[in-house]
């Protein structure tokens, strides 16, 4: 915005030094000073628009900032493209255990849902897959399935 401004005032100051000169040259030329009253009434139209767009830039800018978040959250898919958004909505339902040990993350599956399922805590998850935050799950991820550990029959309530 701040170089439209100077653009603008540089192009307002040059037109006005015109303006005078020509005035100067042409005092009596009534012609002359309707088209420098037109062009200065379509310079301060234009400078009108610059300023409603700039405002409108800046809101824009800033509702953008708000809705950025950095990742992809669990359940949430990133926007797919249109050919294989319905491919991710019909699979992605489904959880999808493979040979005992492993496990592939659903859509809405959390670290506790995932341990509850396989009797094991969440803790003992975090640990064996080295998993330090588990808000960054990510749909489609393989987790190794530690053993069932008889040391801890129920899975953790948190989350």
């Amino acid at each position: 915005m701040p170089r439209v401004a100077v653009a603008s005032l540089t192009l307002l100051s040059a037109l006005m030094l015109c303006a005078n000169a020509s005035a100067q040259t042409f005092a009596g030329n009534d012609k002359t000073e309707k088209m420098l009253e037109a062009l200065s009434k379509k310079i301060d139209d234009q400078n009108a628009k610059i300023d409603t767009l700039s405002q409108q830039i800046l809101k824009l800018e800033q509702q953008m900032a708000k809705n950025t978040r950095p990742g992809v959250m669990i359940g949430e898919t990133p926007s797919p493209s249109p050919a294989t958004s319905s491919a991710a909505i019909t699979e992605a339902p489904k959880p999808t255990l493979q040979s005992g040990n492993s496990h592939v993350v659903a859509k809405g599956e959390t670290l506790t849902s995932i341990a509850k399922m396989h009797k094991v805590t969440v803790e003992e998850l975090q640990k064996f897959n080295h998993i330090e935050n588990d808000r960054k799950l990510q749909i489609g991820q393989t987790i190794m399935i530690p053993p069932a550990s008889s040391s801890s029959p129920s899975p953790s309530p948190s989350g």
